[in-house]
């Protein structure tokens, strides 16, 4: 079509060409001899800068009628939120009639328990059963309130200090709910502009954190400390912007989507090279790792001064709700 429209216009312009070359063949205005052609290329060029100055014609709106608005909304179908049910989905999930223990009932039968974190088999146990109900007795079933206005209780403060008495740590911090408190910390010392080293192995909760962070992230492969330190090499190597901003190294001392064990002993060398700072996610090590349970640092026998931020979830080892994060005073403080 384009080609056919090309070849008229041309058979046009050599038409207006010939018609024009012969009264103006000879003509000589202020000594520059015009010819036909020119002519009709000036009068094209006329033709198409007042077509593109000219208003686009736009029809006026004419507003709907009510009959009009009632019908368009008779005729429309929203989409399904959903996909259609079908009889798999209508299936009743296995109901817990007994403790998540080791040993429990579902639907009057008793079953093995795969699924629960309870790693110590605290759950139903004697003495802790007497203490909640002692506490229950005491303070009822919550605080009602924010730590930080006036939902603080004497046992929060004492739980604090007894984690750190037993992980050695100066102080420490409860959290309510025990994901949110990695991906709640992360953001609390990450800001915008800072770099954040992390194992691309890392659970839904860090990686949570990491994007409310607005950090910059780079991974480095599944517990690979060579992956490691090339990315840390990278990241610091000629790089005089990385000197003056926070730096940080991410990982989970039992990966939560692997179960590896990140070695310990070589991060804290890695981070005292290239002077970055860990924040470690002991969910899944405190209690269980080490001769007397304290998680990673024992585990390996590196000091726990070393490691920045120690963070964990309580729903596992302990058989509970909430969170904590430990480390120095002054982080500790930052959080509170």
């Amino acid at each position: 079509m384009a080609v056919a429209v090309a070849n008229m216009t041309t058979a046009a312009l050599d038409w207006v060409s010939v018609k024009f070359n012969a009264p103006l063949a000879g003509m000589v205005v202020f000594g520059v001899h015009i010819h036909g052609h020119l002519v009709v290329e000036v009068l094209l060029i006329a033709v198409i800068l007042f077509q593109l100055s000219r208003k686009s014609y736009k029809p006026p709106k004419k507003p709907l009628t009510e009959k009009e608005i009632d019908d368009l909304c008779d005729e429309w179908a929203p989409e399904p939120l959903h996909p259609p049910i079908t009889e798999e989905m209508l299936s009743e999930p296995p109901t817990l009639e007994s403790a998540a223990g080791p040993h429990t009932i579902i639907d009057g039968k008793e079953v093995v328990n795969f699924a629960s974190a309870n790693y110590l088999g605290l759950i139903g146990h004697e003495k802790i059963n007497d203490s909640c109900i002692g506490s229950l007795e005491k303070y009822g079933v919550g605080s009602c309130g924010p730590r930080g206005f006036y939902g603080t209780i004497d046992v929060h403060l004492d739980c604090e200090a007894r984690i750190s008495k037993f992980l050695g740590t100066p102080d420490s911090i409860l959290y309510s709910y025990g994901i949110s408190t990695i991906f709640s910390v992360i953001p609390a010392f990450c800001k915008k502009g800072d770099i954040i080293v992390v194992d691309e192995g890392v659970h839904w909760a860090v990686q949570n954190g990491l994007y409310l962070s607005r950090s910059t992230i780079v991974y480095f492969k599944h517990n690979d400390m060579s992956s490691l330190k090339s990315t840390l090499e990278k990241v610091t190597r000629g790089n005089r912007r990385a000197e003056k901003i926070r730096r940080y190294i991410v990982v989970e001392a039992i990966y939560q989507n692997s179960g590896q064990i990140a070695p310990l002993d070589e991060i804290i060398r890695l981070k005292e090279k290239y002077l970055f700072r860990v924040v470690l996610d002991e969910s899944h090590s405190f209690g269980v790792l080490g001769s007397s349970g304290r998680g990673l640092a024992e585990h390996y026998g590196v000091p726990v001064e070393k490691i920045d931020i120690i963070t964990a979830g309580m729903g596992n080892a302990l058989a509970t709700d909430g969170g904590f994060c430990t480390g120095s005073v002054r982080v500790v403080d930052h959080q509170d």
